[in-house]
């Protein structure tokens, strides 16, 4: 059963925006700009919830980078242009990266609960916001270390 936080029955509709196209996830996220303000956000909550210390230790105390990065991964991400940041980064993205980025259960969980709450500070769509965190959730899976 869906928890009921997390049903989206009630605001799906037939106006609803297919996020299966790149250009329908960009305008959804505000273009460039909001992929920006998603990764401020996203640094901040790092800087700013004690909870997500575990996540903040995996990098330096200096952000600017990893957020630079994360500009550049979001943006490749809902462009679906991985392939172009492959190319230019190494292979540095979320759902392909086991050797640089690997997350055990904890780490992984602090990592998308920061990102849920970067989300939450942005004015998207609840259904985008939803669409992002499943795909995201997926990718960060397949980064996590495995538990013996």
């Amino acid at each position: 059963m869906i928890p009921p936080e997390r049903d989206i029955s009630d605001i799906v509709s037939s106006h609803t925006l297919d996020f299966s196209s790149g250009h329908n996830r960009l305008n959804a996220v505000g273009g460039e700009a909001g992929i920006r303000k998603l990764a401020d956000a996203f640094c901040h909550c790092m800087d700013t919830h004690p909870d997500l210390a575990v996540i903040r230790a995996k990098y330096p105390d200096d952000l600017t980078d990893y957020r630079e990065t994360l500009k550049t991964f979001l943006l490749t991400w809902i462009r679906g242009e991985v392939p172009l940041y492959t190319k230019s980064n190494g292979r540095r993205y979320l759902n392909t990266n086991r050797r640089r980025v690997r997350l055990n259960s904890a780490e992984k969980e602090a990592w998308l609960r920061c990102m849920q709450l970067a989300l939450d500070t942005q004015p998207l769509s609840e259904v985008f916001k939803r669409y992002v965190m499943v795909q995201l959730t997926l990718s960060a899976e397949m980064t996590r270390k495995s538990q013996n």
